[in-house]
């Protein structure tokens, strides 16, 4: 038998004299809390971040194509300009006849993949942020130049060092 004056109706707010322990909203903020961090996690797979002093968060994927990955004619490579391999992540650039430098293709600002290389700048598409045939940084936002990857060139061939 219940007794009306004791039987009270519970709401959000009212306390919890007789279940002490975490309430409802807590339990789904936390909850929508982990869901948010296990996304962002699962997104971040295959990345490197580092910090390059500025306070400024540098992220990007790590490059593919292993040393001895044949990327191509050198024909292709245009003098003063670059070709970028897509599938191994490489630009390959060509600043004087005969001297060519491989970069990877991942801008440091945020990890996209570079466009194009036209006019002696290798430009990403994401931010606008433009390199220089050595990968030195020429405009922002991006604040680290593109990463060193060394290539071989033998019998006209385009290689990964």
């Amino acid at each position: 038998m219940t007794h009306p004056e004791k039987a009270r109706p519970v709401t959000d707010d009212a306390p919890r004299a007789t279940r002490p322990g975490v309430g409802r909203r807590t339990v789904f903020a936390g909850t929508g809390a982990a869901v948010a961090i296990g996304a962002v996690a699962a997104c971040g797979g295959g990345t490197t971040t580092t910090d390059d002093g500025s306070g400024q968060q540098q992220t990007g994927d790590v490059p593919d194509g292993a040393p001895g990955t044949e990327l191509g004619p050198a024909s292709e490579v245009p003098v003063g300009g670059g070709t970028i391999y897509s599938d191994e992540q490489i630009v390959v650039t060509q600043p004087t006849e005969g001297e060519f430098t491989g970069l990877s293709a991942v801008c440091p600002h945020q990890g996209c993949a570079v466009g194009s290389v036209a006019g002696g700048v290798i430009v990403c598409p994401c931010h606008d942020s433009r390199f220089g045939l050595d990968g030195t940084v020429l405009q922002g936002p991006a604040r680290q130049p593109l990463e060193s990857r060394p290539v071989t060139v033998a019998d006209g061939t385009i290689t990964l060092a």
